[in-house]
């Protein structure tokens, strides 16, 4: 879609999605060239999967994308730990992060003065080299690029790990041949303060709202919905502890006690979060779309899809809770085939954190054993 400027003043009553750029607010119109603007057009447009009827798991990314200067974060942890700055002021730092914080499902991609081969942008021209220098050590801190597109979630959970404070970001040390300018707030603790990840997407009350009736579907129905990795994480599950009791965040015992009560069970597997029995209570699951916003979601898809290849299976078979334990015994022994990644290349593509702690495996033989396998 061609990008379109407007005056920076009308970006709120058009509804749209503000880019940082460099240039400044100066009374009714913006210093230099204007900001640049990515239609926000979901409030003109229905999504794709609504008006196709289909909602379980749809992208919204191409009607829920902002642009955003990478160091933009950092004005904005800034502002959420109690900063004030005249920067913060030029930018609307305050709305730009309202928008963010009503939805922190929205889709952020990163844009500057360089694309992600290094060559110069339109941006280029609008930005001061400080301006251009904070952007690449946001970038170079975080593993990550211009063009790359995060949810604001991921990012700001990134942000709170890997960027702990200012120093060589908006801080430079003494320097007898001069000094870069630095940010007024880069002294004070309110970035740290601002640090923060943010909000789950449902909070306890709407975990309990989902728990309640996900558990009656399990206990009731005659066959289970799952995600093929799931039925690894039951396992892990079973072998934590001995002290088996329903947990807030999942349906794991649930569908382990499932098995365990009738393991001639159907078991109809599903690729994906939206129908599987054990997600709807996590606080990282949108229950209106049918998708899980955790970090691991890429990493999670990657699992289904291997769980298969190991078990020689597909998305949507159909087979009994004993024969699928009966395979996963004999092809998956150790779960780091699965869930483990010989090395941790980012931040989305981690080892997950049951991989060494012994529990798969403890919980394997108990649930053969109850399946009497």
């Amino acid at each position: 879609m061609k990008r379109r400027s407007f005056i920076y003043n009308s970006l709120l009553a058009s509804g749209s999605m503000v880019v940082g750029t460099g240039c400044k607010r100066t009374g009714n119109s913006a210093q230099g060239a204007s900001m640049q603007i990515v239609n926000q057009r979901q409030t003109a447009e229905k999504p794709w999967y609504l008006a196709s009827g289909m909602k379980i798991e749809a992208s919204d990314r191409d009607v829920n994308r902002m642009e955003v200067a990478p160091r933009y974060l950092l004005c904005m942890n800034c502002m959420r730990g109690g900063g004030h700055s005249k920067c913060i002021d030029d930018y609307r730092i305050a709305e730009l992060f309202q928008r963010i914080d009503e939805n922190p499902e929205m889709h952020l991609t990163l844009v500057g003065a360089f694309d992600n081969s290094g060559a110069r942008t339109e941006f280029f021209y609008r930005q001061t080299p400080a301006e251009r220098l904070k952007d690449l050590n946001v970038l170079q801190r975080l593993g990550l690029n211009f063009g790359d597109t995060r949810s604001a979630r991921d990012l700001f959970t990134r942000l709170s790990g890997e960027i702990k404070e200012l120093d060589r970001i908006c801080r430079y040390p003494d320097n007898p041949y001069g000094k870069w300018p630095e940010c007024e707030l880069a002294d004070g603790n309110c970035y740290s303060k601002g640090n923060k990840s943010l909000r789950y997407a449902q909070n306890p009350d709407e975990m309990k709202n989902q728990k309640i009736p996900s558990c009656q579907q399990i206990a009731e129905s005659d066959h289970v919905v799952i995600r093929p990795h799931h039925l690894l994480c039951v396992t892990c599950f079973a072998g934590r502890s001995t002290d088996h009791v329903p947990l807030e965040e999942d349906n794991l015992y649930e569908a382990w006690m499932k098995f365990r009560e009738n393991p001639d069970v159907t078991v109809n597997l599903v690729e994906g979060p939206g129908e599987c029995c054990i997600c709807p209570p996590c606080h990282s699951f949108v229950p209106s779309r049918g998708v899980c916003v955790a970090s691991c979601h890429l990493r999670d898809r990657k699992k289904d899809l291997d769980t298969c290849v190991a078990l020689g299976i597909n998305p949507t078979d159909k087979l009994t809770a004993r024969e699928l334990y009966r395979r996963i015994g004999e092809r998956i022994p150790h779960v780091s085939t699965v869930c483990g990644f010989e090395k941790d290349t980012s931040f989305e593509w981690s080892s997950c954190g049951g991989v060494k702690n012994g529990a798969y495996e403890k919980g394997l033989a108990l649930t053969l054993e109850y399946l009497k396998i």
